[in-house]
């Protein structure tokens, strides 16, 4: 069969044979000729003619790098960048034909679709879809060679061009979802702008970053490129049409898996990073789903005693209902996927992982350790998943992630610390929790969740079994604040008590079906990315180096007499704490853990080295930070926001406090003891900077307690020579007793 005829047979084919290579077109319902045949308005095309329809792409008016004379717009002194041009706003669906003719090693193009998409894609300037004008062969079927949509779509069949100084004839049908370009009458390059086909060209393109990229909106433009060389156009005919049909691309959308539960990442240093991701049978959370029965304390208390998986999970579901079906499920679907990742400027140095196969017996998880990555680097990184019956993407989902500094750089870092989540006390509706957009705004180089992600032992429903509680891990990260969050931002995950097992948990202990070894292993093996040990340390660049404990996997049961073998951290992880903290040179040295070490706490709790039931070890660990300078501790665990300085032995303690208003509990507000600095019985997060001030040479940390909308309510500062007294919010009361000795500053915002 001739070539061109077997291409406009394929162009026929359903949406759904979408492609899943760089190499392949994505296919749309072939436009034809008629497409065009009612205009919905009156053709433009002596305007593009006129000067003042255009402007540059600063605003100002056309330069004098253009002609516009004898009917032609001419690009007569390439600029090679900076010179382009753009037209005012017109119909976002249409039919444009034009000529064009170029000299020797010109690279140039008209773009459509032209709008802005926010200050991290190329500083908000202009960009759109393009149709490619360069010199080349005819033969050149690249992603940027002529009749290409430039760097997403390469042209199907061999190009008829004329020589260089002579007119060709192009031709763009835009409508709805449905893109076509023609070249001296003959359609060479056609795509569909919705699907997985579409996004994974996204995805590894310099438009990676953009949104909705290609479709129509309102305002948008065309440009005329100046990339280097000449260029002259003429014979523009617009015309407006009607928005396409689509239900054609109806059967080219991916009946899945998806990636619903987006990706997640931990344990980040110079050169590598675990990647977690989950395939899904849909693309979100269900979010008009059923009901659990609701179970008072007492009948839960009674339940977690029994042992029954099934009798576990039916007495909380309605008659005749499954997971499937009940509010917020995202269930899992095997698949096969992938991950393709690569510095963010730097697309020629993309490498993908082997594909993996996911499994019920693993909750569809899978996860990679990527290594050999470069120092304090922010990196984009694409998931792709496919049915494990077919070779095409059914899903693309774009990520990314930032590896720490080398140890000897001097660089600003900004972080944010956060803790108790759960799905029943979320506080922005269906998208989740309101601290994530909030975080998002400070663009902070990691975050810190440290710890109680989700409550097993709090209701609707009480996760008795492992089902319910990979349920509840399903449901939390399907709520797009908190998975759009995690997957563009590198974090480090610390597991508590109650995303363990229950509330105070230790080995040895059951919770309905489940023991305190199963959901160790839930956490550390399947549900986050793993590590061994899990605890680390990683240098933030030369003045800042961070600890992340592990505050359950080696403790000893809560009801052990206390004493000098009674412990949290364990002999192993206490000994590299002491010796890597030793050993440091960081200006300032941070130690993230899940539950406090200075407190206070209250005096009913039994389960942190700031309670007397762990005082021994956890005095031992207060004298020995006492010995160092700049050490400083933050913790989770606690529903309250606190700030506190054990003047005897100089140790400061922040407690991040709830991630959402409905969870703020536990402390009486203004209960302010002496060794409190800032008191807040509200929800919200921390953040943290390091700075180097001009003209100084020495690092600043400052670190900020925030409402769950990000408004600063404290500020500590350390690190300046003179730290006076600090002040207090209006919601804090005043300490019973001074401490000596300067303080960093602390004021209400």
């Amino acid at each position: 069969m001739p070539i061109k005829k077997l291409f406009l047979c394929l162009c026929l084919v359903s949406a759904s044979l979408q492609v899943a290579t760089a190499q392949e077109t994505p296919p749309a319902q072939q436009l034809t000729e008629q497409s065009a045949d009612k205009p919905t308005e009156q053709a433009i095309d002596q305007r593009f003619l006129d000067p003042t329809f255009w402007s540059c792409i600063d605003g100002r008016p056309v330069l004098d790098n253009w002609q516009f004379a004898d009917g032609e717009v001419r690009l007569f002194k390439p600029r090679g960048g900076g010179g382009s041009i753009v037209s005012e706003p017109l119909p976002a669906n249409f039919d444009l034909t034009w000529e064009w003719k170029i000299e020797k090693r010109t690279n140039s193009g008209l773009k459509y679709r032209v709008g802005r998409f926010g200050k991290a894609m190329f500083n908000n300037g202009y960009l759109g879809v393009e149709y490619q004008i360069i010199d080349d062969a005819p033969d050149s079927q690249g992603k940027g060679s002529t009749a290409s949509i430039y760097d997403l779509v390469p042209p199907a069949v061999e190009k008829k061009l004329n020589p260089l100084g002579q007119w060709n004839q192009a031709r763009v049908i835009a409508r709805g979802n449905h893109l076509q370009h023609f070249v001296n009458g003959e359609l060479v390059t056609t795509s569909a702008t919705i699907g997985p086909g579409w996004e994974k060209s996204i995805a590894l393109s310099k438009f990676y970053g953009a949104k909705h990229f290609g479709t129509p909106k309102g305002g948008d433009r065309i440009m005329l490129t100046d990339h280097g060389g000449k260029v002259s156009y003429r014979g523009f005919r617009f015309v407006g049409v009607g928005p396409a049909d689509d239900a054609a691309l109806a059967d080219g959308l991916s009946s899945g898996p998806f990636l619903g539960n987006g990706m997640r990442n931990s344990w980040a240093d110079q050169s590598s990073i675990v990647v977690w991701t989950r395939t899904t049978k849909t693309a979100g959370m269900l979010t008009a789903g059923k009901e659990f029965v609701s179970l008072s304390s007492r009948e839960a208390a009674a339940l977690s005693k029994q042992s029954d998986p099934e009798k576990l999970l039916s007495r909380q579901l309605p008659e005749g209902a499954d997971l499937e079906q009940m509010i917020g499920a995202c269930p899992g679907a095997a698949g096969r996927v992938r991950l393709t990742y690569f510095p963010a400027k730097s697309r020629n140095q993309a490498k993908s992982t082997d594909w993996v196969e996911t499994n019920a017996e693993q909750d569809f998880t899978a996860q990679w350790k990527l290594q050999g990555l470069r120092p304090g680097v922010q990196y984009a990184l694409v998931a792709e998943v496919q049915s494990l019956d077919a070779d095409r993407p059914s899903a693309i989902l774009r990520g990314g992630f930032e590896t720490a500094p080398a140890p000897s750089a001097e660089r600003d870092v900004a972080f944010c610390v956060t803790t108790c989540h759960d799905f029943i006390r979320r506080d922005d509706g269906m998208k989740g929790h309101q601290i994530y957009p909030a975080m998002s705004k400070l663009r902070p180089n990691f975050v810190v969740h440290a710890g109680d992600i989700e409550y097993y032992d709090k209701p609707d429903p009480w996760a008795v079994t492992k089902d319910l509680m990979r349920f509840k891990w399903q449901r939390i990260f399907a709520l797009p604040n908190n998975r759009d969050f995690y997957s563009k931002t590198t974090s480090y995950f610390i597991k508590d008590d109650h995303d363990t097992l229950k509330n105070d948990c230790w080995v040895g202990q059951t919770y309905g079906s489940v023991s305190f070894e199963e959901g160790v292993k839930l956490f550390n093996e399947e549900q986050f990315p793993s590590r061994a040990p899990r605890y680390q340390t990683v240098h933030w660049g030369k003045d800042l180096q961070i600890w992340i404990l592990e505050g359950r996997d080696y403790r000893s049961p809560n009801d052990m007499p206390d004493g000098p073998e009674k412990s949290i951290l364990g002999a192993e992880q206490k000994q590299w704490l002491f010796e890597t903290l030793q050993q440091s040179k960081a200006k300032f040295k941070l130690v993230f853990s899940p539950t406090p070490i200075v407190g206070p706490d209250r005096a009913n709790k039994r389960d942190n080295h700031a309670n007397e039931i762990f005082a021994v070890e956890g005095q031992e660990i207060r004298e020995f930070l006492g010995t160092l300078e700049n050490v400083i501790v933050l913790c989770g665990d606690r529903h309250w926001q606190y700030a506190s300085h054990n003047a005897q032995l100089d140790l400061w303690e922040f407690g991040c406090g709830p991630g959402s208003e409905k969870h703020q509990l536990g402390w009486k507000p203004g209960d302010q003891r002496p060794v409190h600095r800032f008191l807040r019985v509200k929800g919200g997060f921390l953040s943290g900077e390091l700075r180097y001030p001009k003209g100084t040479g020495q690092p600043v940390l400052k670190l900020q307690h925030r409402t769950v909308q990000g408004d600063s309510v404290s500020e500590f500062e350390f690190g300046r020579k003179e730290q006076p007294q600090p002040s207090l919010p209006t919601d804090s009361q005043p300490p019973a007793a001074q401490v000596d000795g300067p303080q960093p500053t602390a004021s209400d915002k």
